[in-house]
């Protein structure tokens, strides 16, 4: 089976994890702190704080950026659901904006039409494609709104040849190892902002402001030396593994031009980090294909089963019998209709992409695709 996603890793990550072993330095040290340097200087900003996941980056950056209980964030519906259960995790109200047909982020347009008294916005760069950042750092500073990017996806994505993690007040990204690089779990957040990185150091470390010395609440989510490690190796092969990915994107491009699928789209102003490859087919077709395709023996399934603010815990965060954080979270929460986000979860798919694929594995996928789309037109 080609797996959608894989890591790809080689010796040069096992020796890096065999040193910090030998070391006998496995709790967040000097390792950690050069990655932070690497990270932030590849993203093109002055701090970055290393986290032990891309969930916790998200929880971390949004307390730090000023997120209180009952404060509204907008964001997208069509995303994993870490970024929406961050949101709730801070006692914050999220508000969903609609995705653009196209790049399925979220819309600048509909976004000038919501009217919501929020305090941050938060866009997701699904896929690894940006989102059109332009107008919504214009509308945000209308607003007085804090710009948070999730590119917990997009890797060495750039928006009008900047990276992606540079563009709002801060933003945040995962290393889970499906992810363009991985530190086998981890996250960062990554800021020029003196005083949101200063928070959100001290929040990831028990609320420490020096040792044993705990000014503030905070949570244990510190990166190990193990996973700085790792991350250290993967950023220095970033560049070449995001394209091999732009040229397994190029071949499915060329290749995979047919009537019964939808080709993803790349803005011009967009460098696109192809973390994953969606395909969009008519709803009747998309769960056919999908099952065909794993018969085949390449890997395909479908994107989010539903917009967020449709998971079954979002109808029950108000029922203390249910939902044992009851406490937490802002209570009778209503959401705007979204039928763009709605109409993606049952007509978008993902075929396979990633580094560790052989050209003869992206022609096996091509060939397989090919082939479900007859048999479905037939």
């Amino acid at each position: 089976m080609i797996p959608i996603s894989k890591p790809f890793l080689g010796e040069e990550e096992v020796e890096a994890v065999a040193e910090v072993l030998r070391s006998g330095v496995l709790a967040q040290s000097s390792r950690v702190r050069e990655f932070e340097r690497e990270f932030a200087r590849f993203i093109g900003v002055k701090y970055a704080i290393a986290v032990s996941s891309g969930t916790a980056a998200l929880h971390v950056a949004l307390i730090s950026v000023g997120v209180r209980p009952g404060d509204r964030v907008i964001t997208t519906p069509l995303t994993f659901f870490a970024t929406t259960s961050s949101i709730l995790l801070c006692g914050g109200v999220p508000v969903y904006v609609d995705v653009d047909e196209k790049t399925m982020n979220m819309s600048p347009r509909i976004l000038r039409r919501t009217r919501s008294e929020a305090k941050v916005i938060l866009p997701v760069h699904l896929h690894g494609h940006p989102v059109d950042m332009d107008p919504i750092l214009k509308i945000s500073k209308e607003a007085g709104f804090i710009v948070l990017e999730d590119a917990a996806q997009a890797h060495g994505a750039e928006y009008k040849g900047r990276k992606v993690g540079s563009l709002g007040d801060a933003a945040i990204f995962s290393f889970y190892p499906t992810k363009n690089m991985t530190t086998i779990e981890g996250g960062v957040i990554v800021t020029n902002d003196d005083e949101i990185a200063e928070r959100a150091r001290v929040i990831r470390d028990q609320g420490q402001t020096k040792k044993y010395l705990h000014e503030y609440l905070g949570f244990n989510y510190r990166m190990t030396e193990v996973s700085a490690a790792v991350g250290l190796v993967q950023l220095k092969k970033l560049d070449r593994m995001n394209r091999r990915r732009e040229n397994i994107a190029r071949t499915y491009m060329e290749e995979l031009d047919l009537d019964e699928v939808e080709l993803p789209y790349v803005a011009p102003w967009a460098k696109h980090a192809w973390h994953l490859f969606p395909l969009r087919t008519s709803a009747g077709k998309r769960d056919l294909l999908v099952e065909k395709l794993n018969s085949m023996g390449v890997m395909a399934r479908p994107i989010y089963p539903m917009p967020v603010h449709r998971q079954p815990i979002m109808t029950r965060l108000s029922d203390p019998e249910k939902n044992f954080l009851y406490s937490l979270f802002p209570k009778d929460l209503r959401f705007d209709e979204t039928p763009v986000a709605e109409r993606l979860t049952r007509e978008v798919f993902y075929i396979p992409i990633h580094p560790a694929m052989s050209d003869d594995d992206v022609n096996t996928v091509v060939r397989a695709v090919k082939g479900a789309v007859r048999e479905v037109r037939n």
